[in-house]
């Protein structure tokens, strides 16, 4: 029978412990001489095993036993267990990869089932909290998917072995094409570049500038981030040093917008000396668009320096860790982490209460600053604690669908701590601003989730496959997934959120004209602006704009298109009978003109001769 082979795998630790004892052909020569390795018939029984303790009892040339017989018994002993290792470790990551597989498939099954909950809820308000939440986290998962591929290939392409400072200025020179790109793709898009543009335009042109306003402003806050963040890298020694670099780049992005703000004021004056509403459009989601990027980007450097703070580890410019250095984090400082954006939380409601002076740009920045740094909080404080307590030694996929799978069930349940706020009667629009950008922040701490575990897989697949290089394969799968996701949104999703903001717009219009008017009876009616303030405002808060919208029927994407395109016809129609309703008020002037005369005439054969 064939005698069977055995495999000599070992180890560097096993090779260098036999070497300087015996060489390789010393082991081959000893073992062949006792019969054990030949290839050729034994007398060995079929199928017999063979066993290291045959080394010593083995009736062969060498009989006696020896200490050469005790060193090549423990030679066997070494490969058996380093081919036991290899085996374990093999099943262990095939047990780590289904247990990976099989978390993304019930998470993302429980995922979409309280989506649909979710859109469908009873409330309005929760109706609508769930569609921007859902459209934030689309928006952000595609921008950092495509600006993560796009920035791989120019770091394939210009940064391989360079330096720090050509780091710094190629991130720099990136973070301004993407700005570029945007200011002329928010320009084309809303019309103002064209002067050929009809009024029924208008409606097309807004949507579409919010799909790509959204879009472009995500994967320039990203640029924005990498831009910065290999800044702080640079000059980071201290946390002291990295807290320096937020308002740095606060006011380095801030002149930048106001450089471009001034380009868009003189063209958009330039032409006729008037700002039509195709140029009011572009210049206030452009504005919206820029405070997203500064919220976005100096917020993440913000929770780079709280970060290093706490845990005393400057993460990298995409906020990872080193691997040594994830499980070191201890359950106090996650709850510090914590603690630091519910304070800015907090405190942001309190300037909201006490101080009524606001800043046309800078306080909307600064709202949305504070609102993203609580959601980087929350994300790198559940960060930190699955990586201390669940995931001690593996930090890959399994990881990251639990943490996105986290982070999703809190950012929803944090939903209907945000409708309760906002059905208090003592809310105002400065509240509602500040839970709109609370909950635009939810939305990017969903879709940053989902893209960690996304941009895992796309690198796993990329390393996987060897046909073209890592950097392209990256950029290609996230075209596709781009290209499949984006669609959908800009035509099912986004629409409901535009139907959603002009219905907040219609009434807060509402509620202006019925403060108007109450404050105008009240003043003539003998009351001082004083007096009025402290027994009406209270009235024209919350309560009946909460009464109002529960009027409101949630709806879908589908719907809203469909809802859209009859409310256009029934515009048209409207328009319709007023033209010829103004007809037939003309024809019935007339009418009683010629009744006029008719009578007149009678009045005058009545009279006597």
């Amino acid at each position: 029978a064939q005698t069977p082979r055995v495999s000599l795998t070992a180890n560097g630790s096993f090779l260098i412990f036999v070497c300087p004892l015996f060489s390789a052909q010393t082991v081959f020569k000893s073992a062949s001489a006792t019969g054990l390795l030949r290839s050729g018939t034994s007398s060995r029984q079929p199928n017999s095993r063979f066993r290291p303790v045959d080394l010593l009892t083995q009736r062969a040339p060498m009989r006696q036993f020896s200490l050469r017989n005790v060193f090549l018994l423990l030679c066997w002993v070494l490969l058996a267990a380093a081919e036991e290792e290899s085996k374990k470790e093999e099943l262990e990551v095939e047990e780590a990869a289904n247990a990976g597989m099989s978390i993304m498939l019930l998470g993302s099954i429980a995922f979409m089932m309280g989506l649909f909950y979710l859109v469908n809820h009873p409330d309005p308000d929760m109706t609508k909290y769930s569609w921007q939440v859902i459209s934030s986290t689309i928006s952000i998962f595609s921008a950092v998917l495509l600006f993560q591929a796009i920035n791989s290939m120019v770091e394939h392409a210009l940064l391989d072995g360079a330096d720090e400072t050509r780091e710094m200025v190629i991130g720099i020179a990136h973070f301004l094409v993407w700005y570029c790109l945007l200011q002329y793709t928010l320009a084309f898009f809303s019309g103002a570049l064209h002067k050929n543009v009809s009024e029924n335009d208008f409606e097309r042109a807004e949507c579409q500038l919010k799909c790509y306003a959204i879009l472009l402003g995500h994967i320039t806050g990203f640029a924005a981030i990498n831009a910065f963040g290999n800044i702080q890298q640079m000059v980071s020694s201290s946390p002291a040093a990295a807290f320096a670099m937020v308002p740095i780049s606060w006011l380095i992005i801030f002149m930048i917008t106001q450089v471009a703000d001034r380009i868009r004021d003189s063209y958009a004056r330039g032409d006729d000396g008037i700002v039509d509403k195709f140029e009011t459009l572009w210049d206030e989601v452009t504005e919206e668009t820029e405070d997203d990027v500064i919220g976005l980007a100096v917020s993440f450097l913000a929770a780079q320096a709280f970060r290093f703070w706490v845990g005393g580890i400057l993460p990298n410019e995409e906020g990872e860790e080193p691997e040594e250095s994830q499980s070191s984090h201890s359950n106090s400082q996650v709850l510090v982490l914590y603690a630091i954006g519910i304070i800015l939380v907090g405190l942001d409601f309190l300037r909201m209460l006490y101080i009524k002076q606001t800043l046309p740009r800078l306080t909307p920045q600064l709202r949305n600053i504070i609102m993203m740094v609580f959601s980087w909080c929350l994300y790198f404080g559940m960060d930190w604690w699955l990586s201390g307590n669940v995931f001690v030694e593996n930090h890959g996929m399994t990881k990251e669908v639990v943490l996105a799978l986290m982070v999703t069930g809190t950012a929803m349940s944090l939903i209907f701590v945000v409708d309760k706020i906002a059905d208090l009667e003592s809310t105002g629009e400065s509240v509602d601003n500040a839970l709109r950008a609370v909950v635009q922040a939810l939305g990017i701490l969903i879709g940053f989730g989902w893209e960690k575990s996304f941009d895992t897989a796309v690198a796993e697949v990329s390393e996987w496959t060897r046909v073209i290089p890592e950097s392209v394969t990256k950029l290609v799968l996230a075209l596709l997934i781009v290209l499949l996701v984006v669609p959908a949104w800009r035509l099912y999703i986004l629409p409901t959120i535009v139907l959603y903001e002009k219905m907040e717009e219609e009434e807060e219009r509402e509620e202006k004209e019925e403060f108007d008017e109450a404050r105008t009876r009240a003043l003539e009616s003998g009351k001082t602006l004083e007096e009025f303030e402290a027994l009406e405002v209270p009235l024209l808060t919350r309560e009946r704009s909460s009464k109002k919208s529960h009027l409101i029927k949630p709806i879908s994407g589908l719907e809203a298109v469909e809802l859209q395109r009859k409310v256009k016809a029934y515009e048209e129609q409207i328009a319709s009978l007023e033209e010829k309703n103004r007809g037939l008020e003309a024809s019935l002037q007339e009418f009683v003109a010629e009744l006029n005369e008719l009578q007149q005439m009678a009045d005058d054969l009545k009279q006597p001769a």
